[in-house]
């Protein structure tokens, strides 16, 4: 049973820093990470085996490659143009821009590494939500612009902003959002017990987010999808996983949720579950194409798959 914070940092820093590679080779397979671009023309997956693998979006054909230093953990599309923000263990987060393959690192920070970041809702800001604790901000060209400061904070686990204004919800020992400006606007334990949360997206309207989190197996706490408004109540929650919720996507219309864990879960906006579709392997990276018709999924044994919106698959992707 996990009793305290400190038991609960440790638990994320070895789940994040391990090297996976002296684990064994069947966990250097694990794909954290896959992201539809703004315009569907292309998909991204990242991974353990520091790889970017660029897909065409339509017809689902392999395009090329861009080779990271280090472990990969989670990718995010600028809402408009075709520049890929990538989040990696140690200091080797950064820009790729598609149409010209320029990479820009981020300037003037020094971090262990990430396994959070996202662009803001126009384009303008990117938030980098580091291991040790740290809210970078930075301009869309990757220059740091501010720090905020940690708020007690050990290590984050999630980051997203606000679909119309410039707030962000992280993931730690607890969910803060905080302004641009680093003002703590509101905190909140998501759950009784201490349990590693993974996973955070607001709904398209602005009214309210999703978390999901780990459970604990040997407690045992099931692992929780649950609904919060903006003011920090709780609306619904579900502990229908089997597995912990790795990651969580919206369509654009904001009608249907598409959650990664066991299984490839289909949700309406109000928590109810509408489509599973079910996986020989765990799921971790998850996202919905642009027209809300397909899903693209990657796995934790390197499995890459297009399901439709009713949660069949449709193909699998070859590396």
């Amino acid at each position: 049973m996990m009793k305290n914070n400190s038991y609960l940092v440790v638990l994320f820093v070895l789940f994040t820093t391990l090297s996976f590679a002296q684990k064994g080779q069947e966990e250097t397979k694990i794909l954290w990470t896959a992201n539809w671009s703004h315009d569907g023309n292309y998909i991204a997956i990242g991974g353990d085996d520091k790889t970017i693998r660029i897909y065409n979006g339509n017809t689902f054909e392999f395009i090329k490659t861009y080779q990271n230093e280090s472990e990969i953990k989670r990718l995010s599309w600028h809402p408009t143009q075709n520049i890929l923000a990538v989040a990696a263990v140690g200091n080797h987060s950064k820009l790729i821009d598609l149409n010209s393959d320029k990479i820009t690192k981020f300037k003037d920070i020094e971090t262990s590494g990430s396994r959070a970041i996202e662009w803001n809702y126009n384009g303008e800001f990117i938030a980098l939500a580091d291991f040790d604790g740290n809210l970078f901000i930075m301009n869309n060209k990757g220059e740091h612009i501010k720090t905020i400061s940690k708020e007690g904070t050990f290590s984050y686990v999630g980051v997203d902003w606000h679909p119309k204004k410039n707030e962000i919800i992280t993931l730690s020992e607890k969910v803060r959002i905080f302004n641009i400006d680093g003002k703590l606007l509101k905190e909140l334990k998501h759950r009784i017990e201490d349990v590693l949360m993974l996973c955070v997206k607001w709904h398209p309207s602005g009214e309210f987010f999703v978390i999901g989190d780990y459970g604990d197996i040997n407690a045992p706490y099931k692992p929780l999808l649950q609904f919060w408004k903006e003011d920090g109540t709780l609306i619904s929650q579900s502990s229908l996983s089997k597995a912990e919720y790795r990651n969580v996507s919206w369509n654009q219309k904001g009608k249907r949720l598409a959650t990664a864990s066991d299984a490839l879960r289909i949700w309406n906006q109000k928590g109810t579950l509408l489509h599973t579709g079910l996986s020989h392997t765990n799921l971790w990276g998850i996202d919905w194409s642009p027209d809300g018709n397909y899903i693209v999924t990657s796995s934790e044994t390197g499995y890459i798959t297009i399901w439709n919106k009713n949660a069949e698959i449709v193909t699998r992707l070859e590396k």
